[in-house]
């Protein structure tokens, strides 16, 4: 190939060359916007009944009535003596009730009447861009004695 015609070839490409990035570009910006609708779509349909981790967001459920747990002395008397508190993983439904909850610290287990408490227990709704959501999320609580009947 001889220069001038290299030269016809770059010259007859440079406006198609030039164009790609604001093509690019402009894919770019087209392809952001409908990612961002279909967010907003997704958002708009999910089903908030589904329950999805807590956090910041969405903000943890709010206990608003129920007794506290309390633990057999002779449970308690097995733990050391530093272990005060315990952590209890749920399920939070909108209605405000407490599911499917396991205690993770320390391994005591929950129960009967323990269970029953929880039944009991109502929180405030955990709320996700302005809207109540079921949530799963870790509740401490102080690891209290029973008292002896």
């Amino acid at each position: 190939m001889n220069l001038t015609a290299l030269a016809s070839v770059l010259l007859l490409s440079a406006p198609v060359l030039a164009a790609e990035p604001a093509a690019q570009a402009q894919d770019k910006a087209a392809l952001e916007a409908d990612i961002q609708r279909t967010m907003e779509t997704i958002e708009k349909n999910r089903d908030r009944t589904f329950p999805i981790p807590c956090g910041q967001p969405p903000m943890r459920p709010e206990r608003i009535s129920g007794e506290d747990l309390d633990f057999a002395p002779a449970q308690l008397a097995r733990l050391d003596e530093d272990q005060t508190t315990y952590q209890l993983r749920c399920t939070f439904k909108l209605d405000g009730k407490a599911t499917r909850c396991l205690m993770y610290e320390p391994s005591l287990g929950l129960d009967a009447k323990n269970r029953e408490r929880i039944k009991q227990w109502r929180f405030k709704p955990a709320m996700y861009k302005g809207e109540p959501n079921a949530v799963i999320c870790t509740v401490s609580g102080k690891l209290t004695p029973r008292p002896q009947n």
